[in-house]
């Protein structure tokens, strides 16, 4: 109970949310919409129960009008195993939705819950920052480059794929969720330096016993990095200055 009541004083309704289900009530579709949107908890409260067996620091759980986000204050400090695991709880939960749904009788209903089901875990898995599919093609760039190059390579597929949908996609009743996204793109460009600064002032709390050696300013998590630059060796902690200035790189 302690739990569930923690998980409850999370959750925070995004004032379009409301909008949204004025609208459904007053055309006729609340309870499809409903449907939907229980469906998107239960993918966003999966997220919720790994990292929170993971010990994040959970911010909030903001409940949009068409889908939730988890919003975690130090994605970046943990491993990224623990971050791939996170990640995926939630598109792993729809095969358990999708199992659960046979104990619906009504044929019909059963088909429209299963393709609502479908289609959220098709869209969390695009990869369209701060959708799921995004942040897991972050997570493995990671493990091949530094942060900061994994960051902006994310950015550009993420923007890419953005454009391919709002073109062959906008609609007027897709306008919110691809101006929502719009807004999350140049959102995520303006966080990369925040997010490369808060991790380089944190590297000195950094535990990693396999080494990399870097011979530019670079960082890549999971390692103890060290830097042969000008042909000096140095340790990462006394190179933060250097690493902090390359935070504002541009696309």
């Amino acid at each position: 109970m302690i739990h569930l009541w923690r998980l409850c004083k999370l959750m925070r309704i995004h004032p379009i949310t409301y909008i949204y289900l004025s609208l459904a009530l007053i055309s006729g579709f609340l309870s499809e919409y409903m449907f939907a949107l229980i469906i998107v908890l239960v993918h966003e409260v999966c997220h919720y129960l790994m990292a929170y067996y993971f010990h994040f620091d959970i911010e909030k759980i903001e409940i949009l009008p068409f889908g939730a986000f988890l919003s975690i204050q130090d994605f970046y400090e943990h491993s990224l195993k623990e971050n791939l695991c996170v990640l995926l709880a939630g598109p792993c939960s729809h095969i358990f939705i999708h199992f659960a749904l046979y104990l619906v009788k009504d044929p019909t209903l059963n088909v429209y819950l299963n393709q609502i089901n479908f289609y959220v875990f098709a869209f969390n898995l695009a990869p369209i920052y701060p959708l799921d599919g995004s942040k897991i093609i972050g997570v493995i760039l990671e493990t091949a480059l530094s942060i900061e190059d994994a960051l902006y390579f994310q950015l550009k597929i993420s923007v890419f794929v953005f454009c391919i949908l709002s073109v062959f996609y906008i609609q007027t009743n897709t306008m919110i969720i691809i101006g929502y996204l719009f807004v999350e793109q140049i959102k995520f460009y303006k966080d990369i330096p925040k997010i490369l600064r808060q991790i380089y002032i944190r590297i000195d709390q950094n535990q990693y016993t396999k080494i990399k050696i870097q011979r530019k300013w670079k960082y890549k998590r999971g390692y103890k990095n060290y830097y042969l630059v000008d042909g000096k060796m140095q340790k990462e902690n006394d190179v933060i200055f250097e690493l902090l200035k390359n935070t504002k790189k541009q696309i």
